[in-house]
């Protein structure tokens, strides 16, 4: 049959398939879902990379020196292991105890099922008592070495004691009569949610969850409580009272507490307290008080409490956030409440899905407090374009639906769609909105053209945002105007808009005008009168992020504008990557946003998406960030907590994590060697994807589960029933899903930052760095000291360059910038030095604080002999740059991308990852070299209006590096090549230096996990074998030869770590026109 060049495409079953289009009827997001659905079941694959071949260079490898470390080091652990065989009678009875511990706990989580009850209570109550003694899962610590910040030791079980209970309404009894109580109670009487006294305490007292939602400002976080305190103390119960409120921000925590307390007429300390994270105020009594902390603070006293004995009331504030911690205590919280019926919960927002909490905890009553806030009069975006007359010309309306056409088409690809399929989706049109749109009355036609183009989204560009900021400034006399943005690039088009359109009125020396840019990264020096109101005659503009809606409170603004759309930060488990992108805005936000206007008097709001996007197409919430993030952290304290298996657990969260979520953080966990897998292996596929090699216990527990499904499957169809849950086969068993933590794990999971953050700080005092260690990890798990400065960008980049003194590492920029600022610390000259490199000192303060806070965690763990950041055997190696790159390196891994030899390419990822970018910021942005180059990196990002992930902060890595911290290292025998790197980097080598330096590597294997089970200081003798081993290590890392790179930026190739660069280079530099890379 003669073939006109088209084939149709037919199915196993012979029907034919669907083409590249979508079926006829579907619109806009329906069209974008049913392309997921079709790439998803034909699960498209790309091709995977080819692993690279690197020639290994022996310079300064000793073949003897090698032989003879790894030998004295396999002698002391054969003498290790003798000592413990002749010891193991003698430690039975400790040994059987820790076992009766671990069956203990193991118990305890089996019993907390997945619906959070255990079938007799009596049972568990039971079982719990029974081994409460031997249950021992604290952090680990040295003989006789006290923890410098731990729970309150007072803090024990609560039981009722009547003379306690005496004492204590006694001393409420005075203290309400005293003067600073009155004083404060006057006060406390006008807000709002005082009215409402004693409906909250009966229903907190009738039942055992509650969900409260209150405006902002109606005093529902400092009274509520008190409330609970002072009539628990007055019905006799005060020594079985002990209430834990949580705060998502350590700030917050501590502040509200000093109010709470200032409002009793008392000192911090007496019967309110706080602690968070290594900071603490406890109560001088043992019942009767009030402790507010951080959510990671009461997860933390899970570990030991795991059924919150210790607590009579949980008050959970600020739920609407959604954060993942909070998201992870609920969960638990409805684990354990049907084992602890005395225990109450009571979960409190500003804005609150309270329908969706009730139901979670069982339907469960909610009560609403209302705010003290004005009217405020609402306007949209056809309303705004109706009383502005604002228009665009030809040109310029082409352009706004380019751009529109455009985020409309990457929001689509996030969702999973092709690019061809994206472009179709982008251009199909609502019929209801164009019907909407023709409805509207005393519109102009291009009025109407504008919001036909914005579509069901806010309006993308800041032309209309500067123009209505001119149009309030000329129809009204006073009054702050607040301006909500997505970044800090909108930021800087409605400034630079505003001055362009009147250089005199919007200047920035204007008397008439201040501007004001509100953004986190922004230094609080530029910000100054931010929160003053401003003098007669005076307007105060501020253009702001979303960090104004609730963490920051400007009380004399009048006028909001709100631009409709927020930044959101999403992982994408397929690329490994965050991507970073405006969306629209949730209910929730608009109507936080419009509060913000209405706290001193009334006010006006104007939002620029339609009322028909606000009604039909905005969400009521945003997504939750369990939904949206990398769930390390969250599986770490799932199985430090020993809940059982990882997905059932996650299953059970309010809005539980897509599985592909999970595979992939268990298997960066299984690369960070933190999981103790017996057997089996994970890999990532070229197209993201984790494929699990079970282990012949995984594949028969599989055949169980798939017999059980066709038995219950047959069952439910003989009786005309067809369960949502029998749609598909029983997934694959994950590996690592139920597997333990093993002592790396455990010990990542009891520190209060990022895992690899953690493990850094590990491998820093394990190889005597310390302080850069400490730096680092501080600027990684807190902020970036560096601002974003405004219009002097290439100012910053070149201090940037100068800092890092040509070690080619943006860490090690972070290292040099805080050793410089602690010099000028006690001088005047710290501030000049801050705003000579762009620096922001109360960051910096704040760096300062978390690395005292880190040396404290290390020392109580048993790393270090001191709590001192300068400890002077910790810090033997702070100033050897190549073994704290090694230390970054094992870190940081498997974050790792190749650089070839052109400046400007993309970076070569993983075989399962993309390409990517580096950040123009950085100072490897336009390194290039005619050798390998390695990075290793914390982080990665896909920015906006771009669809290859950016790598915002980078070090140069060398093949040693790799070799000895970056994942296994294994033989082969493909070719020519002898060793792998991390499954991926192919070494070729001398057979018998390959043979040599395996060993080494097994060694420091040793060495370290002996380490992290049994933490000591490091012994760098060489007298002894762990001191021989690492410094036959630490000489290898220094005697390779760095890599040759070259920068753009210089007149020519330099040497990696060779120290300052010269006078004549530095003034070349200077010359030279800063090259910066756009993304």
């Amino acid at each position: 049959m003669p073939s006109n060049g088209r084939t149709k495409r037919f199915d196993a079953e012979g029907m034919k398939t669907p083409g590249k289009r979508p079926p006829p009827g579907l619109r806009g997001k329906e069209i974008g879902l049913w392309y997921a659905s079709q790439n998803k079941r034909t699960g498209r694959k790309s091709e995977k990379k080819e692993p690279k071949v690197v020639p290994l260079n022996i310079t300064g490898i000793d073949p003897f020196k090698i032989r003879e470390a790894v030998g004295l080091f396999q002698s002391m652990q054969h003498e290790c292991l003798s000592t413990a065989a002749e010891t193991r009678p003698l430690n039975a009875s400790h040994q059987q105890r820790s076992d009766l511990s671990e069956s203990s706990a193991d118990s305890i989580s089996a019993s907390l099922g997945q619906d959070g009850i255990a079938d007799d209570f009596g049972e568990l109550k039971e079982l719990v008592d029974a081994v409460e003694e031997s249950l021992d899962v604290s952090a680990p610590s040295l003989p006789g070495r006290v923890p410098i910040h731990s729970m309150d030791s007072s803090a024990e079980v609560l039981c009722r004691r009547p003379e306690l209970d005496q004492k204590l309404l006694k001393q409420l009894t005075s203290q309400q009569c005293s003067s600073r109580y009155l004083d404060m109670l006057s006060g406390r009487r006008k807000l709002p949610v005082y009215a409402r006294r004693q409906e909250l305490l009966d229903t907190i007292r009738a039942n055992q969850a509650v969900v409260i939602s209150g405006a902002t400002g109606c005093g529902k976080t400092t009274q509520i409580p008190q409330f609970i305190l002072e009539d628990e103390i007055s019905q006799g119960r005060g020594s079985t009272t002990r209430i834990f409120v949580t705060q998502p921000r350590r700030i917050s925590a501590i502040s509200v507490a000093e109010r709470v307390a200032a409002e009793r007429g008392e000192e911090i300390g007496q019967s309110i307290g706080y602690q968070v994270r290594l900071e603490h105020r406890f109560p001088n009594r043992s019942a009767g008080t009030i402790m507010y902390c951080t959510t990671g603070i009461l997860l933390q006293m899970l570990h030991s409490d795991p059924l919150l004995k210790v607590a009579s009331h949980i008050v959970v504030d600020e739920v609407h956030e959604r954060e993942f911690l909070t998201d992870f205590l609920l969960t638990l919280l409805r684990r354990i409440r049907r084992a602890r019926p005395d225990l109450r919960i009571i979960l409190m927002s500003a804005t609150l899905n309270a329908d969706r909490f009730s139901a979670y905890f069982g339907n469960c009553p909610k009560l609403d407090v209302p705010g003290r806030l004005y009217p405020v009069e609402t306007f949209f975006l056809e309303d705004v374009l109706r009383m502005t007359n604002f228009w665009l010309p030809d040109s310029m309306m082409a352009e706004l639906a380019k751009t529109q056409s455009a985020y409309l088409k990457r929001r689509h690809i996030d969702a999973g769609l092709s690019r061809s399929e994206a472009k179709i989706a982008s251009r199909q049109t609502n019929a209801s909105f164009v019907e909407w749109i023709g409805k509207q009355e005393n519109l102009s036609s291009k009025a109407k053209k504008i919001l036909h183009v914005v579509g069901e989204d806010a309006y993308p560009n800041t032309d209309l945002v500067v123009h209505m900021i001119d149009y309030v400034m000329q129809s009204t006399q006073d009054g702050a105007i607040l301006v909500f943005v997505p970044g800090i690039g909108g930021i800087k088009d409605t400034i630079r808009g505003l001055r362009q359109l009147n250089p005199q009125l919007y200047g920035e020396y204007s008397r008439r005008v201040r501007i004001y840019p509100l953004h986190s990264q922004l230094a609080t020096s530029r910000q100054r009168g931010l929160f003053e109101v401003p003098g007669p005659g005076q307007r105060k503009i501020v253009v702001s992020t979303n960090i104004a809606e609730t963490s920051v409170t400007i009380e004399d603004v009048v006028h909001v504008i709100d631009c409709g759309r927020i930044k959101v930060t999403d992982y994408d488990p397929a690329c490994n990557t965050y991507s970073l992108a405006p969306v629209l805005v949730s209910k929730a936000n608009a109507a936080q946003r419009r509060g913000r206007a209405g706290r001193v008097r009334p006010g006006v709001c104007y939002h620029l998406f339609s009322r028909y996007v606000h009604e039909n197409t905005m969400d009521e919430f945003l997504s939750p960030e369990i939904s949206r993030m990398r769930l390390e952290d969250v599986i770490l304290r799932i199985k430090l907590l020993k809940l059982g298996s990882v997905t059932s657990f996650l299953a059970d969260c309010m809005d539980p994590p897509s599985r592909k979520r999970i595979e992939r953080s268990l298997h960066f966990l299984y690369e960070l060697q933190t999981l103790n897998l017996r057997e089996g292996r994970l890999e990532v596929t070229a197209n993201g994807e984790v494929r699990s090699q079970p282990s012949n216990n995984d594949k028969e527990r599989m055949k169980r589960d798939l017999k059980e499904y066709c038995i219950s499957a047959t069952k439910d169809a003989q009786a005309g029933l067809v369960p949502a849950e029998y749609d598909r086969l029983p997934d694959q068993v994950l590996l690592g899903d139920k597997e333990p933590l093993n002592a790396l794990g455990k010990q990542l999971a009891t520190l209060p930052l990022d895992p690899q953050c953690g493990k850094l700080l590990l491998l820093g005092s394990i190889f005597s760095c310390l302080e850069p260690a400490l730096i680092v990890a501080a600027c990684l798990s807190y902020r970036d000291p560096f601002e974003i400065p405004m219009e002097q960008e290439d100012q910053a980049f070149r201090r940037r360059i100068e800092l890092s003194g040509n070690m080619f590492s943006d860490h090690w920029v972070f290292v040099t910038a805080i050793r410089k600022f602690q010099q000028l610390i006690l001088s005047h000259a710290r501030r000049q030095f801050c705003e000579e490199y762009f620096l922001r000192e109360n960051v910096i303060f704040e760096i300062l604080r978390l690395m005292k806070d880190y040396a404290k965690l290390l020392y109580e763990h048993g790393y270090i002999s001191t709590p001192n950041v300068l400890d002077r055997e910790a810090n033997l190696n702070k100033d050897n740059f190549p073994i704290f790159r090694a230390v970054l390196c094992g870190a940081l891994y498997p974050n790792v991308l190749q650089k070839n030899n052109r400046p400007h390419s993309k970076c070569i990822g993983r075989p399962s990852e993309s390409n990517s970018n580096i950040h123009s910021k950085s100072v490897n942005c336009n390194v290039y070299s005619t050798e390998p180059l390695w990075l290793v990196y914390f982080s990665k990002t896909r920015m906006e209006n771009s669809s290859c992930p950016t790598v915002t902060d980078s070090s140069i890595a060398t093949l040693r590096d790799l070799m000895f911290f970056g994942g296994s290292l294994s033989r082969c025998q493909d070719g020519e090549c002898t060793l792998t790197a991390g499954d991926w980097i192919s070494i070729q080598a001398d057979p018998k230096v390959a043979t040599l330096l395996k060993s080494l590597r097994d060694q420091l294997d040793h060495l370290l996990f002996s380490k992290f089970a049994r933490p000591t200081t490091t012994s760098w003798d060489p007298i002894t074998a762990e001191g021989q081993l690492l410094q036959t290590i630490a000489q290898l890392l220094t005697s390779e030869p760095d890599p040759h790179v070259s920068n753009k930026l210089s007149s020519g190739a330099r040497r990696n770590g060779q120290g300052p660069e010269s006078a004549a280079d530095s003034e070349q530099r200077e010359r030279d026109p800063v090259n910066r890379r756009r993304h």
